[in-house]
């Protein structure tokens, strides 16, 4: 599976996101590696995702409308969680 984290050039905060992708990765125990790619089309401080060729959005660094930092984490763990691991069972589905 090909994960790309598609930001703009000199903005940081895909760091973030790209903190709590490998973070999902990890626990989820999946051989799955997170490519950077730098893209002048995004607004600075939004990121995107792509997984395998088709993009699944974008967002500002995973922010939502939370009260805090950390339940906004959390938030966006569970959405990536969800996402990775759908997509790694599409993928690894024997037909």
């Amino acid at each position: 599976m090909r994960v790309e984290l598609i930001y703009t050039p000199g903005c940081n905060s895909y760091k973030r996101t790209l903190e709590l992708l490998e973070t999902v990765i990890a626990e989820e125990r999946l051989p799955i590696p997170v490519e950077l790619v730098e893209s002048g089309h995004l607004k600075p401080s939004v990121v995107a995702l792509r997984i395998n060729g088709q993009e699944q959005g974008q967002n500002t660094s995973c922010k939502h409308e939370h009260a805090s930092a950390e339940l906004s984490a959390i938030a966006c763990i569970d959405n990536l969680r969800e996402l990775l691991s759908r997509k790694w069972q599409e993928l690894t589905q024997i037909a």
